[in-house]
């Protein structure tokens, strides 16, 4: 009996060691299976990094950008401030020329009135001077006659 069992447990420890194979073939597969799998995953992490590096590098090139162009508004809104300013002393000048002429009208207009009072004055004398004359000139001829 002794050879039966004997016999007996060599076949079912080779039964095992069969079953044993088949499993370690299927879990070497299922072992590529998931190398591959973790390949594929540190792939896509390195793709990931580079996607992220390369957007970083975007960001950073947009907020340089949006650096420059705060700046060069800046530097646009001072340029019309200064022109504003120089628009605006212009017109205070203007304002006081403006002003300066006025003044001036207003005393050519007063002077202007004061000659054309003298204009009327003098030609009432002269209106008067030649009514005399006139007189004068009849009063001559009826001497003379």
């Amino acid at each position: 009996m002794r050879d039966t069992t004997k016999r007996h447990l060599g076949d079912e420890a080779s039964a095992e060691v069969v079953e044993l194979k088949k499993s370690l073939g299927e879990k070497g597969v299922k072992l590529e299976g998931l190398e591959k799998e973790i390949d594929g995953l540190k792939n896509e992490k390195v793709d990931s990094e580079k996607k992220v590096r390369e957007l970083e590098r975007k960001v950073g090139t947009l907020e340089v950008r949006e650096l420059e162009e705060k700046s060069k508004s800046m530097r646009v809104e001072e340029e019309m401030r200064e022109k504003i300013d120089d628009k605006a002393r212009e017109i205070s000048g203007f304002k006081k020329k403006v002003n300066l002429l006025e003044s001036e009208l207003d005393k050519w207009m007063v002077e202007k009135k004061s000659v054309e009072g003298s204009l009327k004055e003098s030609e009432s004398k002269s209106k008067e001077m030649e009514a005399k004359i006139t007189e004068l000139e009849k009063e001559i001829d009826e001497a003379k006659t």
